[in-house]
């Protein structure tokens, strides 16, 4: 029986509203948006180039034949694609783009920074208060062969650590707010009427040090295709870690829906790198 995802007790606002648009990104966009965990979500929101985009970059220095879209493939041009990928011609590959969007814990996202090639643009708690959901394993997650590494008496009292850190962040800043709203008035203080409170700034960059690795962060990520394909031949494998794996599946099925070329051509170079599938003859 499939376990219901955990609600975090103790919600603010902005936690809700990240929630209902997640929620309404998931209804418009069913087919490139994915649910993770107790809180994650993963959107492929854009990509710019396809399949023919890389087969017109890879002949501009031989020839100025062109084709317009994957649907004018030929069996020559399906060819030199998977040839220019085994043979490691990659730069025609860095011409495609892809921009993700996903909500995942931060201790997620460090191992996903580790993947350089790319860009990243990460929800900023020196700006704004963290969110107040947090990840929280599920069986599959706390299970090694069939031997349970977290019972649920534990899980319990870890959700109750991690609602006490969101609440003591939240009780923190409320006080804090107060005590600069009295300064202002007492003329201890400049009134700040426009623009970044420094006060409150310093007060959010000194809590943001009591949030926990499990809260979740909410990040864009752009990535060329060279670079998200080692991010699939890497994280995707049985022995990577299971919660960024979640993720990376995820990402993959979006992909190989909207790139059924690319995504075939890819899998059978991996896999001949591996030595788990037939080779093929270079064709150029």
């Amino acid at each position: 029986m499939e376990e219901p995802p955990y609600a975090p007790a103790f919600q603010t606002g902005p936690t809700q509203e990240l929630e209902a648009e997640i929620q309404l990104r998931l209804q418009l966009h069913p087919d490139t948006t994915r649910r993770i965990g107790n809180f994650g979500f993963i959107e492929l929101e854009s990509a710019w180039g396809d399949e023919a985009t890389i087969i017109n970059t890879a002949r501009i220095s031989t020839t100025n034949m062109r084709i317009d879209s994957p649907d004018d493939f030929t069996d020559r041009d399906r060819a030199l694609l998977y040839h220019l990928l085994k043979n490691n011609h990659g730069t025609p590959f860095e011409s495609v783009y892809f921009r993700f969007r996903m909500v995942a814990p931060i201790f997620v996202l460090r191992q996903w920074m580790r993947h350089r090639i790319c860009s990243f643009n990460e929800f900023s708690q020196r700006y704004r208060m963290p969110v107040t959901a947090f990840f929280v394993p599920d069986r599959e997650a706390r299970t090694v062969d069939g031997f349970e590494v977290m019972t649920d008496e534990q899980i319990q009292r870890y959700t109750e650590l991690m609602e006490s850190l969101h609440r003591f962040y939240h009780d923190c800043y409320d006080e804090t707010k107060a005590r600069i709203a009295q300064a202002e008035e007492a003329g201890e203080i400049p009134r700040i009427t426009g623009g970044r409170n420094p006060y409150r700034a310093r007060a959010r960059e000194l809590l943001r040090n009591a949030m926990s690795v499990s809260t979740y962060s909410d990040v864009y990520w752009t990535i060329n295709f060279r670079s998200l394909m080692n991010f699939f031949d890497l994280r995707r494998k049985p022995n990577a870690q299971y919660e960024i794996r979640q993720y990376a599946d995820a990402a993959y099925g979006m992909f190989e829906q909207r790139f059924p070329i690319l995504s075939e051509t890819m899998n059978r170079v991996l896999s001949e790198r591996r030595g788990d599938g037939e080779g093929g003859d270079p064709i150029g």
